[in-house]
Parts: C-alpha cells; sequence; structure tokens
C-alpha cells in the first residue's frame, strides 16, 4: 500500500464531470476524501455523483477547518488522503499554506489541476488576457470590517490602462455576493477613495454562471443597472481599462 501522501484535486467550474480522468483515479486510490463546503456551491448533486464514480465517501470540512489544517494532515501523514476543491487547487492562498505545511511535516504531496474562473472569465469576456492587470477581490462588508484594498487595485489597474477582474465573495451563511451588493459596495468605496473612477454610469462586465451548467448571464453594462440583480450563482466583475476596438466590439455583443 501506498504511504502517507496529500493530494489536492480540482474539479474545475463545472460539475463533476470537469474533474480529470487522471484526478478521479486519484480519488480511487485514496483512503480519505475531504471536500471544501465552497464545493457546495457547485451544481446540486455534484459530490453525491462524485462519490459515486470513486466508490467512496466525500466527508465536507468547513473553510476553518481547512484553514486550520489539523485533520486534514494526520489524515495525509499515514494513508493517501485527498481535498476536493472547486476550480484550481492552487489558485486559493489556503491550499498554497495547506500544500507548505505538509511539505514541512514531510507529507508527500501532489496538485491535480483543473479549469479556473481566471481564465474561463477572460475567455468569456473576450477581453485580452495580457491586458489584464491584478485580480482582486471584493468582500462582504461588515460593521467593523470595510477594506478598500479592491479600490486600490482597480486604481492602480486603470492607472496603466488594464482590466480588473473582481472575484466576489463567497460567503458560507451569506452565499455568493450578488451583483447589487458588489456595486453597492464599489460605489461606497468611491465615495471614501474619492479617485473619480466609479460612478452609476461606469460599464462593467458582469459573469454570472460561467461553466456552471444551467442559466448564464453575461452583461457589459452600468452600475445603475445592477442595483436589483440577485445572485444566482457566484459572480465575477470586470473593470475594462483601455480598451482595442476588437475588445469593444465583443463587449458590445454580450
Amino acid at each position: 500500500m501506498e504511504n502517507g501522501k496529500l493530494y489536492l484535486v480540482g474539479l474545475g467550474i463545472s460539475d463533476e464531470k470537469g474533474t480529470s480522468l487522471q484526478g478521479l483515479q486519484k480519488l480511487k486510490e485514496c483512503w480519505k476524501i475531504y471536500a471544501e463546503s465552497s464545493a457546495n456551491l457547485l451544481p446540486e448533486g455534484t459530490l453525491a455523483r462524485l462519490e459515486k464514480l470513486v466508490g467512496k465517501p466525500i466527508e465536507i470540512l468547513s473553510r476553518e477547518q481547512v484553514e486550520g489544517e489539523k485533520e486534514i494532515l494526520q489524515s495525509a501523514s499515514s494513508a493517501p488522503t485527498a481535498l476536493v476543491v472547486s476550480g484550481d487547487p492552487m489558485i486559493a492562498t489556503t491550499h498554497i499554506s495547506l500544500v507548505l505545511a505538509a511539505k514541512k511535516k514531510g507529507i508527500q504531496t501532489e496538485i491535480i489541476h483543473a479549469s479556473s474562473i481566471l481564465s474561463a472569465a477572460i475567455g468569456e469576456s473576450g477581453l485580452q488576457a495580457y491586458k489584464f492587470g491584478k485580480t482582486t477581490t471584493l468582500a462582504y462588508w461588515r460593521e467593523n470590517y470595510k477594506p478598500m484594498a479592491a479600490y486600490d487595485t482597480i486604481a492602480e489597474n486603470l492607472s496603466r490602462g488594464l482590466h480588473t477582474l473582481l472575484l466576489l465573495d463567497i460567503d458560507e451563511k451569506l452565499g455568493p455576493m450578488p451583483p447589487s451588493e458588489a456595486a453597492r459596495i464599489l460605489l461606497e468605496m468611491e465615495k471614501q477613495g474619492k479617485k473619480g473612477m466609479l460612478t452609476l454610469e461606469t460599464k462593467v462586465v458582469l459573469l454570472q454562471g460561467v461553466s456552471y451548467g444551467g442559466e448564464q448571464r453575461k452583461v457589459f453594462a452600468p452600475l445603475l443597472a445592477f442595483s436589483q440583480m440577485s445572485a444566482m450563482r457566484p459572480c465575477v466583475l470586470i473593470l475594462p481599462g483601455a480598451l482595442h476596438f476588437l475588445e469593444e466590439e465583443f463587449l458590445q455583443s454580450l
């Protein structure tokens, strides 16, 4: 039998069919399989169908349990263990930390890559990949937590004529941030930052439910248009920088 090892297996951004054949084979070889709670945001029944494919139960862990690392590393220290994640495993800082912690304990690791919202969103937008600046996340604002990092990133990218991919927060209790909340936070940021970048008329790209199957929404419209939009599926926004005429033509076709 194989000694302890940790596999990080990406599900991609569709359903269980987004898992590679290599990923399925590794899961079948594992004694223990965990999945992040965020994987529940995949199409309904994805993890149940994945369990049938690999012939093993999958235990759901909260974000705090994954970040705590203890349970996963304890299992991986003695037997082949997998953490199943939506998207590509190494996009999230949490997973990089987990791999580093495993290596420090002498646990072998292997990454099974998959499709990511980073590449899918850029592709769906029709914007040129090399014209994107730093990607940032728009976090939910709370009474005592109102980060401005996303606003600063947008400002930096726009100053260089670059597009900004804005990932909208996914909270375990609140769920995916709806476009209406994203628009509200961006406009509140403008009130504080006062750089004159964002108004109700600022046009942005909304991509909702990209590659998740079912209903998708792709819109290029002013922030005002998002004021009543709810979140059917996880969303991303793209704030365009300087547009090539082909990019502009593609956006107008959305």
